[in-house]
């Protein structure tokens, strides 16, 4: 075995060692943009419980990739983190949690979906807003959406890990209801509450939602899109993703 090898397993044992005799948990959201994910993950890690708040843009796939999660969290938030969850969010499909990775880790999932038109809509409205080429017309978005839901549905599948489905509508048309069972469901001391803090990053791009919508520090509902329209074909396509992945989830 040459060094640079030698020293790459040397450091996934102690990355390994390090994961096993640490009590951190781990939590993720696994969704897809425009959820209301960023609304969640601020109300999840508003709570003494858990550790994060924002999408990290980040693979586990080694040991390591934990280690630097749990560093990354610590250095930010300045706190004790042992004993909490740590919480990331992954809303691509470029990003994955390999299999050694959760059957070291034993995290808790949360799949969290939002109906196809008001997502498609807000995926659209954010690609014009941000000047984004990539998420401005119907059908790039109805492909991201449609592609992440397939991929979340394969997840959901070979998933007999802990986690739990939350609908999006739910989150804010039954929010004492989804909240009360987000905190039985995690075993936490302090009950989840519709208001929430407001971090460093909060409504900064590349970390969640950049709307001015985040920073009131509430959950809320906000309002559509009826200015932007989705050919029917499109929709149609859309609704047999969500409806295949809310079937395998629920």
């Amino acid at each position: 075995m040459s060094n640079i090898n030698m020293r790459k397993t040397l450091s996934e044992v102690k990355s390994k060692f390090e994961i096993q005799f640490s009590n951190s948990k781990y939590l993720f959201i696994l969704s897809h943009m425009r959820s209301r994910s960023s609304v969640l993950s601020h109300i999840l890690g508003s709570n003494e419980g858990i550790c994060g708040y924002r999408e990290m843009h980040k693979s586990y796939v080694n040991y390591k990739d934990v280690v630097n999660m749990k560093a990354t969290l610590k250095e930010e938030f300045k706190d004790e983190i042992e004993g909490r969850y740590l919480l990331d969010k992954i809303l691509h499909n470029n990003q994955e949690i390999s299999r050694k990775v959760i059957d070291i880790t034993n995290p808790k999932f949360i799949f969290l979906l939002r109906e196809p038109e008001s997502t498609i809509k807000s995926i659209i409205k954010m690609g014009i807003t941000r000047g984004n080429d990539l998420y401005k017309n119907p059908k790039d978005a109805t492909n991201y959406y449609c592609s992440r839901l397939n991929r979340l549905s394969e997840l959901a599948e070979v998933q007999n890990r802990d986690f739990i489905f939350v609908d999006s509508d739910d989150l804010v048309k039954k929010t004492d209801s989804v909240l009360s069972s987000l905190t039985g469901w995690l075993g936490l001391e302090s009950p989840l509450t519709s208001d929430y803090k407001i971090f460093n990053n909060t409504g900064k791009p590349s970390h969640g939602d950049p709307s001015k919508n985040i920073l009131g520090g509430k959950l809320m509902k906000t309002g559509g899109h009826p200015e932007i329209e989705i050919p029917s074909q499109l929709l149609q396509e859309a609704n047999v993703s969500y409806e295949r992945c809310k079937r395998i989830l629920t």
